[in-house]
């Protein structure tokens, strides 16, 4: 049972994470977290080699990885990953790295291989199907070595974009995928399931929407993608799915820009779900992976203000930002906690794009903080760094 003492959520801090920019890596916002073996802090980040930021139909960007030993105070050197298999690294991105531990002592690895096609050029041509090779490795405890196992494109969709996710009490492993399954259809967005310490897995859609009349552009892809889960004390799962393009709109002052998030919910450990239905709370760029459930049950989660200038009360009604969202009744309705719409050096969110997605790590028994990339393209020089909100739930 949820405790039935509303939680108040105290904001104790806003800081840099994590600034490269001086390094000469100014396009870190976003990476992967993690706690190696010997009680390191990892942050794993993509850094292109041809530019100053990032791009979905960029080749030429590749994972580098820094390490902190004193919560974030300190950094060390950023170090390329790479392995033999990278050739060219102009003409291909590659990423790979360790990003989850099972209650077993079982590692999981994660990463992507994608290849130009075609000569010349450093962007894809086809941006209406990345069917790059998802990377897959797994270290039992113990172990020293890996074997990284290729899950090329329809090993379980075409396109695999594989997310964060949780081990249930049952010992299954659950983690969101979404992507095309099939060249022309929508995206569709689902959750891989393992019952064996990720040594197999399964795919199981959770939302797709087959009408392609939702696109704002015929010969591009629109549909369910990115998820956030909350796994609540009743053993339910409950998915909010960020819904693009003619899912959604309604949102009042949003016009075309703005969509809903919908939620879909398992009380099957994922093996079936609900049909999703829109919720109130609009935006993009949400938490990745887990959202939060408090001790009174209710879900925190973060997200982009959205384009409407009308739906929320904003202190600063020009400008952006993140929403931390709460939620009473298990996602159906959301309400914002708190809002962010400068950083702690009093930079502007001045674009709907500067926060971008983030995560929740715990620090302490009710302490947490949520890390998000701050996307100052708007800024010349451009600003692009690794925030941290700091929270106590009482």
């Amino acid at each position: 049972m949820a405790d039935t003492h509303r939680n108040q959520m105290v904001i104790t801090g806003l800081e840099t994470f994590l600034d490269l920019r001086e390094q000469g890596y100014s396009d870190v916002i976003g990476g992967v977290l993690f706690e190696e073996d010997d009680g390191a802090i990892s942050f794993r980040f993509g850094h292109s080699l041809i530019a100053d930021y990032v791009e979905d139909d960029w080749v030429g960007t590749h994972d580098h990885v820094v390490c902190t030993r004193d919560g974030g105070k300190t950094w060390s050197t950023p170090e390329l990953v790479t392995l033999p298999r990278v050739k060219n690294l102009r003409r291909e991105s590659f990423g790979f790295g360790p990003f989850f531990w099972t209650r077993a002592g079982t590692v999981l690895y994660t990463g992507i291989h994608q290849v130009l096609e075609g000569d010349g050029g450093t962007r894809h041509r086809d941006m209406s199907m990345r069917d790059y090779t998802l990377l897959y490795a797994r270290r039992e405890k113990g172990a020293s070595s890996i074997d990284i196992a290729e899950w090329p494109s329809g090993t379980f969709m075409g396109e695999q974009f594989l997310e964060g996710g949780l081990q249930l009490p049952s010992g299954r492993l659950l983690f969101t995928m979404w992507g095309l399954d099939k060249r022309g259809e929508n995206w569709r967005c689902g959750v891989l399931l393992s019952d064996d310490e990720g040594r197999t897995w399964r795919f199981v859609t959770v939302a797709y929407e087959p009408d392609l009349a939702i696109r704002d552009n015929p010969a591009q892809p629109a549909g369910f993608n990115e998820q956030t889960l909350f796994h609540t004390c009743e053993g339910r799962i409950i998915s909010i799915i960020r819904g693009r393009e003619g899912l959604g709109r309604g949102v009042p002052g949003g016009g075309r820009a703005d969509t809903w998030f919908f939620r879909s919910e398992s009380g099957d450990e994922g093996e079936t779900w609900t049909a999703p239905e829109p919720t109130d709370l609009p935006g993009t760029g949400a938490t990745i992976g887990m959202g939060l459930v408090l001790p009174d049950g209710s879900f925190l989660i973060g997200c982009r203000l959205p384009y409407s200038r009308t739906y929320y009360y904003l202190p600063e009604k020009e400008l952006f930002g993140l929403n931390l969202a709460r939620s009473f009744d298990q996602g159906h309705t959301w309400k914002p906690e708190h809002l962010v719409q400068r950083d702690h050096e009093g930079h502007a969110f001045n674009t709907h794009h500067c926060a971008m997605n983030g995560r929740f790590v715990q620090t302490g028994a009710q302490e947490f903080e949520y890390i998000f990339g701050f996307f100052g393209h708007g800024y010349e020089p451009k600003l692009q760094r690794m925030l941290r909100l700091k929270l106590r739930v009482d």
